[in-house]
């Protein structure tokens, strides 16, 4: 993997729906899991219905995919059903009962501030 993937963008994933809603998670590493608590993953969500290591955020310069990691309640990208799948700017996916989203910003627009 290219170490500057990070460096051209904040990526974040936020919970908007469940019992961590309104929790933000900015992306740090080129590989995030995510399970459900007590599971080891890098972000955990308290949801039964969330596996334990359920997916895998993978971020390149290009891209960043989402990857299911066989979980028993699938992961949902806008509403389908997928095995792996690219996430853009204010992507909504699902994982058990818990809906996320996805920002991404360039970084030229961290530059300035008021």
């Amino acid at each position: 993997m290219d170490p500057s993937a990070l460096r051209n963008r904040t990526i974040t994933i936020a919970v908007i729906t469940g019992p961590l809603n309104g929790h933000a998670y900015q992306l740090t590493k080129e590989s995030t899991s995510i399970g459900r608590t007590g599971g080891g993953a890098d972000i955990e969500i308290d949801d039964q219905q969330v596996s334990a290591l359920h997916c895998v955020i993978g971020v390149t310069h290009d891209t960043v995919r989402l990857c299911d990691l066989n979980s028993a309640n699938g992961t949902y990208v806008d509403g389908e059903r997928v095995q792996d799948a690219e996430l853009g700017h204010l992507t909504e996916f699902c994982l058990g009962s818990t809906w996320l989203v996805v920002t991404i910003v360039p970084s030229h627009f961290n530059e300035n501030s008021i």
